[in-house]
Formats: C-alpha cells, sequence, structure tokens
C-alpha cells in the first residue's frame, strides 16, 4: 500500500459505524422462519452455526468441515461437499442435486473479492427471480478488517478489531451493483460485518460471467480508504433487520 494510500485509510478509517443489530446468524433463522425456504445452499459453513438455522433440504460446501452436532444436520436432506466451491460448480448441480432451485443462499467461502464474485455468478444460475442470495462480510466496520491480506498489519494499531478478517469480499459487493444495477441489494446492520442480501436474480444472466476478468483487475489495488466513506456508505448504507413478517414480505418472497 503507498503512503497516499494509507493517508486515505487512515482519513476514511471508521468506514462503517460498529454494527450494533442482530448477529448474523440470528437473522438468516428469521429469514428461514418467515420465508420457509424448500431449498438452501451455503459456502463456507466451518461448526454449523450458519447451517443450523436451515430447517429444509440443504447443500453445505467447505474445503475442510469443523465438528457438525446432531442439531445442524436435521434436515430432510443434508448434503456435505468438502471441497473448494470452484471445484463444486465443476461436479455438481444443486438444482439436480435438490430437484429444484435454490430458495435462500449464504455466501462466507474465501474472504477475497474474487471468490465471492464467481461464486455468486455460479449459485444464480441455480436460483429463482425472487431466491434470496446472502453475502456476508461486506460491510466491515473498519478498513483494518477489510484488508485485503490477513498477514497486513499497517492500520492494526488504530483498530477496535485488531484480529479479525472479513477481507476485501466488500469489493464483490461494489461490482455487482455497477454491473446489474437491476438486481435489488439491501445492506443490513448484522454483527460483527453485516449481510448484503439480493434478490431480483436473472438466471439466465451472464454480465458478471463477461465481465469478470476486467471487473477483477478494475478493483484489484482499490482499498477501503481509497473508494471513501461517504461513498461506501451511500451505496449500502445497514439498516436494522426486523422480524415482522410485513416488513420482510416488502423485501423479500418466496
Amino acid at each position: 500500500m503507498s503512503e497516499s494510500e494509507i493517508s486515505a485509510a487512515e482519513g476514511a478509517f471508521w468506514a462503517i459505524p460498529p454494527h450494533t443489530g442482530i448477529v448474523y446468524w440470528e437473522m438468516l433463522s428469521l429469514l428461514h422462519t418467515q420465508l420457509r425456504p424448500r431449498r438452501y445452499l451455503e459456502i463456507g459453513t466451518e461448526n454449523g452455526a450458519s447451517l443450523k438455522q436451515a430447517k429444509c433440504a440443504s447443500i453445505a460446501i467447505d474445503p475442510k468441515f469443523g465438528t457438525l452436532d446432531r442439531e445442524t444436520l436435521e434436515k430432510p436432506a443434508c448434503l456435505l461437499f468438502q471441497m473448494t466451491s470452484d471445484t463444486f460448480f465443476e461436479s455438481y448441480s444443486p438444482t439436480t442435486l435438490l430437484n429444484g432451485p435454490l430458495d435462500i443462499v449464504f455466501l462466507d467461502g474465501m474472504h477475497l473479492y474474487e471468490f465471492l464474485l464467481r461464486d455468486f455468478i455460479h449459485v444464480e444460475r441455480h436460483c429463482r427471480r425472487n431466491s434470496v442470495v446472502l453475502l456476508h462480510d461486506c460491510l466491515p466496520p473498519d478498513a483494518n478488517v477489510a484488508r485485503r491480506g490477513i498477514h497486513d498489519t499497517t492500520l492494526r494499531a488504530q483498530s477496535l478489531y485488531p484480529n479479525w478478517w472479513a477481507g476485501d469480499v466488500w469489493k464483490a459487493a461494489l461490482i455487482i451493483r455497477k454491473l446489474r444495477p437491476e438486481l435489488k441489494m439491501y445492506a443490513f446492520d448484522a454483527p460483527p460485518t453485516g449481510l448484503v442480501a439480493i434478490t431480483n436474480l436473472d438466471p439466465a444472466s451472464n454480465i458478471l460471467e463477461r465481465a469478470y476478468y476486467d471487473a477483477v483487475a478494475e478493483y484489484r489495488d482499490l482499498t477501503l480508504g481509497t473508494f471513501g466513506t461517504d461513498a461506501y456508505l451511500k451505496l449500502f448504507e445497514p439498516r436494522k433487520f426486523s422480524d415482522d413478517f410485513n416488513d420482510i414480505a416488502e423485501l423479500f418472497w418466496l
């Protein structure tokens, strides 16, 4: 990072006020309860905090699963694929495995924007227009948490969260919003690093796939500081999540 980038990052260090809403897995649980999906897929399971919220037929993808308890696996079907998401989509079709399109998707895989962008491209093909895709970690509380390199300590001393790392997946949200303005994107104040929900999908779209390499190159050197706090919050100002059915129905339906 250059001196000018460091200066800019310091000047806009608190990109987003610390989140005070319900934690992300509780929000995921409420969405499952209210929307009652029939098919669910997640990338990045670890020990199953997010997978546990799904009560429907589910697919979980992770290169190395942690310990999953019985409650996590109690579903009509629960398919575990211990591999990278790229490898999964090269070999399998979620639509075929679950006998229909996905209703809710939770993306929490590799914390680098090019990986999240590919994951979104892959899953959208297996969704319906009104399916809901959730992007984790795209509202990091500060520039240190939003750094690309997990071992980069440039801004660590200034951070209230010196040991947190969300990576630069926030850039995938920027790319998707820029290239796919017809999508409905909602940012939620969900600790620790926010959730961005996307709906009004188009499974037939190839816009992101065609623009993938150019977009990755364009955003490679962008930092949260150089993009600017005001500009980011204008696009992704987090809202509190309401568990009221009428409030949810204004945004999502299955």
